[in-house]
């Protein structure tokens, strides 16, 4: 009696073990799947914010700039070569900043400005000077696929100094910047200590909100550009346009909230001149990226380009056999609430009124 009822104990007590194994079992599964979970939210966070800008890469590089016969522009030919560069894979070192969220350590890319290469320039029309090139990409657990370039000589950066220690002298104190030189401007050691100053001078800026957001920033990355895309759209070059509208995007998306007015004027741009030029395979690309934008902007001044943007969408989208309902129900919607919608002018027409102005 007492071995059958020792035996019966063995066995529950076994089949409990058993149970309490399997359920451990089950456990550990749970856990690797949800660590699993995490590492794959982890990488698709740094993924989404390294690729908030759309990949607009072609099958043979990064931006197509194909100049016509006796047309020249220096800074789209520069961008161009530079989309040429291979990508440097990242090191682990330079992985970020750091944030903490529910208790767990995300890794957010840092901005971060290099000034890649340096080169004489000596022109007929234009007094002999050093033009430094800087790369302005996200730093993280991924390489940037869509680093941006600009190109500025010495007296750009020093304008940049000078206007921001005028208006804000007490964020610029303890900042110093790369005297002028009456010999030597193009010595070696000169060109090295200059472009560490300005990759300086760009870091400091970006940690100041106020200096960050100033006009006089703005101005510097991306004035030249946005003023010969300009010219080119009143040319109607829109071939010409694009990879400078292109790389303007992607250099202020870095800098700046998804939905800045600098950000999203230069998407509006983008998106006309692409649907203006019969070339280009992006328009469908960057005119859903600035429907998407839209649907959460406030500002006065963007919202005058939606209707077109919206009326410009609806004929992209009959071309391409898309489906344009739901954009008509939207600009139903939109006249329903006394908002404008017969007559208005293009997206690009609306965009160059503006730029008149």
């Amino acid at each position: 009696m007492w071995g059958r009822v020792n035996c019966l104990v063995i066995a529950i007590s076994l089949s409990e073990i058993h149970a309490l194994n399997k359920e451990e079992q089950n456990l550990l599964q749970t856990m690797a799947s949800n660590n699993e979970e995490k590492k794959s939210v982890h990488e698709e966070l740094e993924k989404l914010a390294l690729d908030d800008e759309p990949d607009t890469r072609l099958g043979q590089g990064t931006l197509s700039f194909n100049e016509a016969h006796g047309v020249h522009s220096q800074a789209g030919a520069h961008i161009r070569s530079w989309a040429k560069v291979p990508r440097v894979t990242i090191g682990e070192d330079s992985a970020g900043t750091t944030d903490v969220t529910n208790g767990e350590i995300l890794t957010r890319p840092a901005l971060k400005f290099e000034v890649v290469s340096a080169r004489t320039v000596d022109q007929n029309n234009e007094k002999k000077h050093v033009a430094y090139t800087v790369m302005v990409r996200k730093d993280g657990i991924q390489p940037d696929p869509n680093p941006a370039v600009i190109e500025r000589r010495y007296s750009d950066f020093l304008e940049l100094y000078e206007s921001l220690r005028h208006e804000f002298p007490s964020l610029m104190t303890h900042l110093t910047f790369p005297k002028k030189v009456l010999l030597g401007n193009f010595a070696p050691g000169v060109i090295s200590e200059r472009s560490a100053g300005f990759e300086a001078l760009l870091e400091h800026i970006i940690t100041e909100e106020k200096l960050r957001e100033s006009s006089c920033l703005t101005s510097f990355l991306q004035g030249r550009e946005q003023r010969e895309a300009r010219q080119w759209m009143v040319a109607q070059r829109y071939d010409q346009a694009i990879p400078l509208l292109e790389n303007s995007f992607r250099l202020l998306n870095k800098l700046y909230t998804d939905r800045h007015p600098v950000v999203m004027l230069t998407l509006c741009r983008l998106v006309a001149s692409c649907n203006a030029d019969p070339t280009t395979t992006s328009a469908e690309r960057f005119a859903d990226l600035a429907l998407r934008r839209y649907e959460a902007v406030s500002d006065a001044d963007l919202l005058q380009f939606y209707v077109p943007l919206l009326q410009l969408c609806v004929r992209l989208w009959w071309s391409l056999g898309r489906d344009k309902r739901l954009l008509e129900a939207r600009l139903e919607d939109l006249k329903r609430r006394g908002i404008k919608v017969d007559g208005c002018p293009t997206l690009l027409d609306a965009l160059m009124a503006m730029d008149q102005t």
